[in-house]
């Protein structure tokens, strides 16, 4: 005989936990006493008109926007190209009034090279005042 027969012979099948007659058919009556009352849903308020016409609104104006857009990308790309044989009115008054001074100098030379080439060109400072047209203050006499 296996060991769970015997233990079935000794102790028998019956757990010993019973649920009360009639118990599943009043549990629900129970709950639902025990809760409180529901509240009522409260009522909508009516939408004024540009609440219901804003939707709409926004719409058109989003689709306007992309209609400018695409007018000024039509414009842009079937307009001739800048170039400088035809700028337009404005850059080219600009170009002919523009000077050598108004122009920003670049160069690739590092500070150190052009230090070097700044005491070999000039052997004082009143030289290199008189060719930019500087005029130092006094403490800078040392320099």
């Amino acid at each position: 005989m296996r060991h769970e027969d015997q233990l079935k012979d000794k102790y028998g099948t019956d757990p010993g936990l019973r649920v009360p007659d009639g118990y599943f058919e009043e549990l629900n009556l129970k709950i639902m006493e025990s809760l409180p009352a529901y509240p009522e849903a409260p009522r909508t308020v009516d939408m004024s008109l540009w609440q219901k016409i804003k939707p709409y609104v926004y719409l058109a104006a989003m689709f306007a926007g992309i209609w400018m857009m695409m007018k000024v990308f039509h414009t842009v790309s079937t307009s001739e190209s800048l170039n400088l044989d035809n700028p337009p009115a404005a850059i080219a008054q600009a170009m002919a009034t523009a000077t050598d001074e108004a122009l920003p100098y670049f160069t690739t030379a590092n500070d150190y090279a052009l230090e070097e080439e700044m005491t070999q060109t000039y052997s004082s400072i009143e030289e290199f005042e008189a060719d930019f047209g500087y005029d130092f203050k006094p403490q800078y006499a040392s320099l």
